[in-house]
C-alpha cells in the first residue's frame, strides 16, 4: 500500500502536469475564442463577444480596460455590394476620418466616438473593398458621454442606411427594433451613471 509521501508526490506531479498543459495550450484557446467571435465563418461578421482591443479602442498606455460594445450592422437591402466610392464619400461627408483602413468618427476633442468598418473580415474599407455589410462599433467605456455617443451613432446609421439603401440591424443582423434601441440606450445610461458615480467617489 502506498505511503502518504508517495500519494502526495503523485498528486503533486498530476497538478504540475495540468499546469504545464494549461500554459502550453492557452494561446490555442485564445485563438479559438477569437475565431468564434464571428457570426458567420464565410462573411466573418463581427460579434459583441470580441475580446478587449480587437477593434482598437484602447489607448496604448492602458494595459487592461473595461469594454462594453454596442454594435450595429448596415446590411444592403438586396444583399448586393455597396458602391464603395459612394460609401467612402458619404462617410467623409459625415466627418469620419480614415485611419488604418477603418473610418473613425471623433468628437470635438479628437477622441474616437465610434468606428465604421466593413462587416466582412478583415474589416478594412477602401475603394477595392467588396462588402454588403458595414459595421458600426461604439465602446461605451471609451467615450465621455455614452448616451450622446449612442445617439450620434444611431443618427449616422440612419443617414448612411438611407443613402446606401441598407437596413439597420443589431449585432445579430436582425432588424433593429424600437425595443432594442431602448435596450441599448439603457445600457448607455447605465455606463454613464457608473462613470458619474466613479468620478464622484474618486
Amino acid at each position: 500500500m502506498p505511503s502518504n509521501i508517495q500519494i502526495i508526490l503523485v498528486v503533486g506531479a498530476a497538478v504540475l502536469f495540468l499546469i504545464i498543459l494549461y500554459l502550453f495550450f492557452r494561446p490555442l484557446f485564445t485563438r479559438t475564442l477569437n475565431q468564434n467571435s464571428f457570426d458567420d465563418s464565410k462573411s466573418m461578421i463581427f460579434k459583441e463577444g470580441l475580446e478587449q482591443g480587437t477593434l482598437g479602442f484602447e489607448d496604448d498606455n492602458d494595459l487592461i480596460q473595461e469594454q462594453e460594445l454596442i454594435i450595429l450592422n448596415l446590411v444592403s437591402m438586396d444583399k448586393s455590394n455597396f458602391d464603395m466610392n459612394q460609401a467612402l464619400t458619404l462617410l467623409k461627408n459625415l466627418d469620419a476620418i480614415h485611419v488604418n483602413g477603418f473610418f473613425s468618427h471623433r468628437d470635438l476633442n479628437g477622441k474616437e466616438v465610434f468606428r465604421i468598418a466593413s462587416g466582412i473580415n478583415p474589416g478594412l474599407l477602401d475603394l477595392g473593398t467588396e462588402t454588403h455589410v458595414l459595421l458600426m462599433v461604439l465602446d461605451l467605456y471609451q467615450v465621455n458621454d455614452p448616451v450622446k455617443a449612442f445617439e450620434i451613432m444611431l443618427e449616422s446609421a440612419s443617414s448612411i442606411s438611407e443613402k446606401l439603401h441598407a437596413s439597420i440591424c443589431d449585432s445579430a443582423r436582425a432588424p433593429l427594433s424600437k425595443q432594442m434601441i431602448e435596450h441599448l440606450n439603457s445600457r448607455a445610461q447605465a455606463i454613464s451613471h457608473f462613470n458619474s458615480s466613479k468620478n464622484i467617489s474618486a
